[in-house]
């Protein structure tokens, strides 16, 4: 039972707390935490697809992820940075939830239950998705998760329940469920296989037709893939296939290494079938070159599903195949366990660019208490302070894309360099930036301090 507990208790003390920490402190720049932060804080019935001034773009404008609306109660008891580090973390955590029930119904023995949670909550995966919050890709572990089990145990209502959740994470996914479709179809369920396909193709046609016409101009995403093809096919694969990005994947598949040793050894094989399901997400990463923070998590996560075939066979796993994946578990996350045991270990030092040393954030909290308590006008912020000030109106920051010579704020509050994640802008520029302002005529500085630059008057960013 200890090594069955084992991957939720490393998960719960040792990776949970360190990035729950750095978000209090904060360290992350306005993608992604900050978006969805602000879009939780606005998110009603009243106006179900809110204006994200930050982001200057409605939020399903942006990405089609409706799944927030099962994270939105929680802003009625939480603040809405935590209602979205919350709702995050219980996606991931409930994703486990089906595999303890094969456990408990008997189709998993303890060892593969155990193995199953630790590469699903511990993998270099899920912990870049864990430490970079918050993203509905990331809660799609969850339908990922009941999907697989739903396919494997043959529940034809799960399936589908669980795969519009899916397709409410991200506009990615359907097109996995076509691919579900065929398998389906191969397996010989040609009458779910024909509503899958028409599930998939109708919120296909919904993302990409109907909302564009109910809703307004979306974001086109396929603009940096064309630029990367405008430079030419050769230049265009060869950053595909750089050492960088294969690295990374070669990183994310070792940890599938001796589980693969011993199913070979032992015959047994997976679902190869239910594999067709990663197609697309492999096309999609590789086309994007999107293999880091949470475009793992649902890749690995699908990929984990179609091995269930192997431990339904009930042999059992061997102490070497443990041993070496708990290795590898280590090996494959260094640099993950290294930020988080820093910021475990000195809070108040790390990370440099956002120390929680008592006078930094004293100071933080005095420029947002200041915004929360004068709330007309335009505030301009480093990219870092939009989750603090989520409810407020009228956020933007700087090196944000609003137009750069076409707004006048009436705040501005920056924390001064080199503290503060304002990327993409650089350290100088922020300083540069604040001896303008400070100097400008009409300029009544606010809280000038070590740390903070908070100032009322008419400024821009045109210098």
């Amino acid at each position: 039972m200890l090594g069955l507990a084992l991957p939720f208790l490393i998960w719960g003390v040792f990776v949970v707390p360190p990035m729950w920490l750095q978000s209090l402190h904060g360290c992350f720049s306005h993608y992604d935490l900050g978006i969805y932060v602000q879009a939780l804080a606005r998110l009603s019935f009243d106006d179900p697809n809110p204006w994200l001034s930050a982001r200057q773009v409605k939020i399903f404008n942006d990405h089609f992820d409706p799944i927030l609306w099962l994270a939105r109660p929680l802003v009625s008891v939480l603040s809405p940075m935590w209602a979205a580090l919350v709702a995050e973390a219980l996606f991931v955590l409930l994703s486990m939830a089906p595999l303890l029930w094969l456990h408990v119904k008997g189709r998993l023995d303890r060892r593969a239950t155990a193995l199953l949670c630790a590469v699903l909550l511990l993998g270099p995966s899920a912990l870049d998705a864990i430490m970079f919050p918050v993203h509905p890709t990331t809660w799609s572990m969850l339908p990922w998760v009941l999907l697989g089990v739903a396919w494997h145990l043959r529940k034809n209502g799960l399936l589908l329940v669980s795969l519009v959740l899916l397709f409410a994470c991200k506009e990615e996914f359907p097109f996995a469920g076509i691919m579900l479709a065929v398998a389906l179809w191969l397996r010989g369920d040609r009458r779910l296989a024909v509503g899958v396909l028409v599930l998939s193709v109708a919120w296909l046609g919904l993302v990409n037709v109907w909302r564009p016409y109910w809703m307004g101009p979306t974001i086109d995403y396929n603009e940096r893939l064309r630029r990367g093809l405008a430079e030419g096919p050769v230049p265009f694969l060869l950053d595909r296939f750089s050492p960088r990005q294969l690295s990374r994947i070669g990183t994310l598949m070792l940890l599938f290494l001796p589980l693969s040793i011993w199913a070979w050894r032992e015959r047994l094989k997976p679902d190869w079938r239910w594999m067709l399901v990663l197609l697309p997400m492999l096309g999609i990463r590789f086309l994007g070159m999107a293999w880091r923070h949470q475009y793992g998590a649902p890749l690995v996560t699908a990929a984990v599903m179609g091995l269930l075939p192997i431990f339904f066979a009930r042999r059992r796993i061997p102490a070497w195949v443990l041993v070496t994946t708990g290795v590898l578990l280590v090996t494959t996350n260094e640099s993950n366990i290294k930020q988080l045991r820093l910021t475990f270990a000195s809070p108040s030092t790390y990370p440099q660019m956002c120390p929680g040393n008592p006078e930094r954030l004293a100071g933080v909290q005095r420029g947002v208490d200041y915004l929360l308590t004068h709330r007309e006008g335009r505030a301009l912020l480093g990219g870092n302070l939009v989750t603090p000030l989520a409810t407020r109106d009228e956020l933007y920051t700087i090196g944000g894309p609003q137009p750069e010579n076409t707004l006048v704020y009436d705040y501005v509050l920056v924390e001064k360099p080199p503290l503060g994640n304002i990327q993409p802008v650089p350290p100088e520029r922020i300083a540069e930036l604040i001896s303008v302002w400070r100097a400008q005529e009409g300029t009544e500085v606010i809280i000038d301090d070590a740390h903070i630059f908070l100032a009322k008057g008419r400024f821009t960013t045109a210098h």
